[in-house]
């Protein structure tokens, strides 16, 4: 059955027909484990390393049995793990261990106007979905105040129609197979994922039911086979299928492209000693941190990770949204510079910064340095933390020291600068 794989080159191989069994199966999970496996053995040399690394392994961890443990508690009623959920959010009600109370906290992040503001500004820079920009407007202000029926049937409309424009029939949603939703290397190709949702999805129903209905049955809603689907239930849910496409189309994308040509006995060598010299660096490393109250503000300033946050704030401050894009991480590969500039903007552009101030610095790691600040957004005091990792080209973490390296801010929107206190 044809699936949309990346070429195998050097990569593990394709997801299995129906989907990866476990969130730990996805490539992607898997490099960082294998990374992780390598940075411990770099520990040994570098003690200092070894807290942040367990940090690292623990959130890992974390993720990983979250995704999985959310589909053994709500994957059979075709809720979908996308990229756009707030993890921290979840994890009581999946420590609960109690289904419903893992759909009451989803239901409220759809809710959620902050969330669903940075959601819906990515959503509307896609491509495919630009000329549904306006009808996603009406849908969020039919979700806002209660017309979920509206909010349904407007939805519906878009997946099909974004659908169509992205995949290779040019047909709608409902017209895929559940294999062409089995990307490579996807978060929502788990084998209870999207694809695990397209059953459900294109039933065929024959009779009229006026019972409520708890479910986003396509066919069956817009055949006229159900009368009773105005509930918040299937308006989340249909957010939730339209946002979980979104990360099955960047994958698509990624799929598409071909693997990285596997290296060279040279390339290896000269990686090889590029790594001992980076051993040597680390061993020598040790954390430091300063503070404005203690040693003043020019000892703050001096660092060069609170120069890179001063640069990432003034480009915010200033709204030039060209500089703060090259401050900015992106957890997949960032598109064309222009296309970027104006996803940047349209994220900050909502949100003033009218100013801040910087408090202290703390680096943690040789390429992990944390930047408090007080910052005065929409005339609001918030007191946050700048997360900001030295990084090459290719997002590998580099030493501070490294000429090759940029600090880049690992938040890459408002809410999460502004919601990361320390």
């Amino acid at each position: 059955m044809a699936r949309t794989k990346r070429p195998g080159q050097g990569e593990a191989a394709p997801p299995p027909v129906s989907g990866y069994p476990s969130a730990a199966d996805i490539p992607t999970f898997k490099k960082m484990k294998q990374q992780a496996s390598g940075l411990r053995i770099l520990s040994i040399f570098n003690p200092s390393l070894r807290k942040e690394l367990k940090h690292l392994e623990a959130e890992l961890d974390r993720m990983l049995n979250s995704i999985d443990t959310f589909y053994e508690l709500i994957g059979d009623r075709n809720w979908i793990f996308h990229g756009a959920l707030k993890l921290d959010r979840l994890q009581s009600p999946l420590a609960s261990g109690v289904p419903d109370e893992v759909e009451r906290e989803l239901l409220a992040q759809y809710a959620d106007h902050e969330i669903m503001k940075f959601a819906l500004m990515r959503a509307k820079a896609i491509p495919e979905l630009r000329p549904y920009r306006q009808l996603l407007d009406y849908a969020w202000r039919d979700f806002q105040e209660h017309r979920y029926y509206a909010t349904v049937l407007s939805l519906l409309t878009v997946l099909d129609g974004f659908v169509a424009a992205v995949s290779d029939n040019r047909r709608g949603l409902h017209s895929l197979d559940e294999q062409k939703l089995i990307v490579w290397n996807s978060l929502v190709a788990h084998h209870q994922g999207l694809a695990s949702t397209q059953r459900s999805f294109t039933r065929s129903f024959n009779t009229l039911s006026e019972e409520p209905l708890f479910e986003l049955y396509r066919n069956g809603i817009l055949h006229g086979n159900f009368s009773n689907f105005d509930n918040e239930i299937v308006a989340s849910k249909a957010w939730n299928r339209l946002f979980a496409l979104l990360d099955w189309r960047e994958a698509r994308i990624e799929a598409a492209k071909p693997a990285p040509v596997e290296a060279t006995l040279r390339d290896s060598l000269t990686r090889l000693g590029k790594l001992h010299a980076q051993k040597k660096v680390l061993e020598k490393w040790q954390p430091r941190s300063s503070s404005v109250a203690v040693d003043g503000l020019a000892t703050v300033e001096l660092e060069p990770v609170t120069q890179a946050a001063i640069r990432l704030l003034d480009a915010w401050k200033y709204r030039n949204y060209g500089v703060l894009s090259e401050h900015l991480h992106e957890f997949g590969k960032k598109p064309a510079r222009g296309a970027y500039v104006g996803q940047v903007r349209r994220r900050f552009e909502a949100v003033l910064l009218d100013e801040y101030w910087l408090v202290s610095v703390d680096m943690r790691g040789a390429g992990l340095g944390h930047v408090s600040v007080e910052l005065s957004i929409d005339g609001k005091s918030r007191t946050s933390e700048l997360r900001l990792l030295h990084v090459d080209a290719s997002g590998s973490v580099l030493p501070e020291s490294d000429p090759l390296g940029t600090w880049i801010s690992m938040e890459n929107e408002p809410l999460g600068i502004i919601g990361h206190t320390s």
